[in-house]
């Protein structure tokens, strides 16, 4: 359902690039070591690799390009998260994917907001978490990927990370790119 909304705000590409198969999955997973929500799964088989409003992107573990393939980009990502972690622990107390609850990357935005899972529980259930940019600010919203991109595109989602030219445009749309 939250897939079909998101689709009503933000069509999907009617050739999606990069798009992954329901075959492809279980490779990724494994080189992961875990399973993915299902609702990301049929998001990326549907939308592929690309942006909303050239400006908000997925990581896609089908994606060519290292900065923007879920499995490759996870590290750069992780290395990142941890090193600020250590210097402010007081102010980022969830730890890095593989810790138990830890973040695994989910995207990023052109201002440098980045987009996590909090990996606690069942992988349907993960939260996403989003950074400020160049920042420890970060908000904590309990939807799931596909709900959580339908809410934000709504202008439904509160959230001061996202700048105001992004979250109060009339149309949304989903540019494939890779």
């Amino acid at each position: 359902m939250d897939l079909e909304r998101l689709e009503s705000i933000a069509p999907p590409p009617a050739k999606p690039l990069e798009a992954g198969r329901p075959d492809r999955w279980p490779r990724v997973e494994a080189e992961l070591g875990t399973e993915l929500p299902e609702d990301f799964k049929r998001f990326t088989e549907r939308y592929g690799s690309g942006k909303f409003d050239d400006f908000l992107y997925l990581l896609n573990p089908f994606a060519k390009d290292p900065a923007g393939n879920l499995v490759s980009g996870r590290d750069l990502m992780l290395e990142g998260y941890a090193g600020t972690r250590a210097k402010f622990p007081d102010r980022l107390p969830l730890p890095p994917w593989p810790e138990p609850g830890g973040l695994l990357p989910l995207g990023n935005s052109d201002n440098g907001n980045e987009l996590y899972w909090v990996t606690k529980g069942r992988p349907n259930r993960w939260s996403v978490v989003v950074f400020a940019g160049r920042s420890t600010d970060h908000e904590i919203h309990n939807h799931r990927v596909t709900e959580f991109l339908a809410l934000l595109l709504a202008g439904e989602l509160d959230t001061k990370v996202f700048p105001d030219s992004f979250l109060r445009r009339r149309r949304h749309e989903f540019v494939p790119s890779t």
